[in-house]
């Protein structure tokens, strides 16, 4: 049983599969939960328009109560620690807190501590190292098109470096038997993952890709100096690179005209997008009631 989410390598693949059912019975609609006595805070330390919107709506399909926590009005600008802060609001009455912050193992740190009452923690993003519930809801939408995705090719393209999204679902699709292609001029390549294919050019790495996945490039996490203009040029997705049919996904938000040419996110390929957003409803609403189940909420 799934206690807390923190990151995908603590997930088994039988905890992949439970995810995955119970977001699919949701989608149908073959499954109602009610968890009227379940109180889920929102602790968003960095922006959010798609995560934070579609855990407050999954909160809402489950009928628990809903808070929004916001930093820059609570008594963390008093002074007071994150862990005291959280401690406190355990014993006011909160059982779950999902959370979003900019130090990567902060949520994990936080989840090993003991609190004034049992508690339960979803990691909705920390740092450049882990955004689970983002990898589960991409492998919900790939596996839902292709049914059975081993032997699939994804190539994965942008900022690998900075990106926990990649991170994540390179975690999460090493565990089914698919090929994982990373593409990312050098200075975004990062650290290379055993079992993964590293590639700087573009042609070379789209060659019979099943899926491609953008990634966004993230500005306010890259220190050095960014050619824009260099990067368009050799890994923007446009109309003539994408292979024919391939699955096209990205975690948002999406810059026009720098990762993908604006005119491909009009093409039918690109609807998959708008796809995982959705997704994400029934994936957020399976992982808090596999959790709030577990605390007999």
């Amino acid at each position: 049983m799934i206690k807390n989410l923190i990151d995908i390598e603590s997930l088994s693949v039988d905890d992949i599969a439970q995810i995955y059912t119970r977001a699919q019975e949701f989608e149908k609609g073959i499954r109602k939960s009610n968890h009227i006595n379940a109180n889920v805070i929102n602790m968003f330390f960095e922006n959010s328009t798609r995560t934070k919107l579609s855990f407050e709506m999954a909160e809402n399909k489950l009928n628990a109560h809903k808070y929004d926590f916001c930093a820059q009005t609570s008594s963390i600008q008093k002074g007071e620690e994150l862990y005291d802060t959280i401690n406190n609001l355990s014993a006011i009455g909160m059982d779950v807190f999902v959370m979003r912050h900019i130090e990567n193992n902060l949520v994990k740190e936080l989840s090993e501590k003991k609190y004034y009452k049992d508690i339960a923690f979803v990691n909705a993003g920390s740092g450049t190292n882990s955004h689970p519930t983002q990898a589960l809801l991409d492998f919900y939408t790939m596996k839902k098109h292709f049914m059975n995705l081993s032997g699939k090719t994804i190539t994965i393209v942008g900022d690998i470096a900075h990106s926990r999204v990649a991170k994540s679902n390179i975690a999460l699709l090493k565990k089914t038997d698919m090929n994982i292609r990373c593409l990312a001029p050098e200075n975004m390549m990062g650290e290379k993952i055993e079992g993964v294919s590293y590639f700087t050019n573009l042609k070379e790495a789209f060659e019979e890709a099943d899926i491609v996945m953008a990634l966004r490039i993230q500005r306010e996490r890259i220190k050095e100096c960014i050619d824009i203009e260099e990067y368009i040029s050799k890994y923007q997705i446009t109309k003539d690179n994408l292979p024919y049919a391939a699955f096209l996904m990205h975690p948002g938000p999406v810059n026009r005209n720098i990762e993908i040419q604006s005119d491909v996110l009009e093409m039918q390929n690109a609807k998959t997008i708008l796809t995982q957003a959705r997704n994400g409803v029934y994936v957020r609403m399976a992982i808090l009631d596999i959790i709030l189940a577990s605390m007999g909420l």
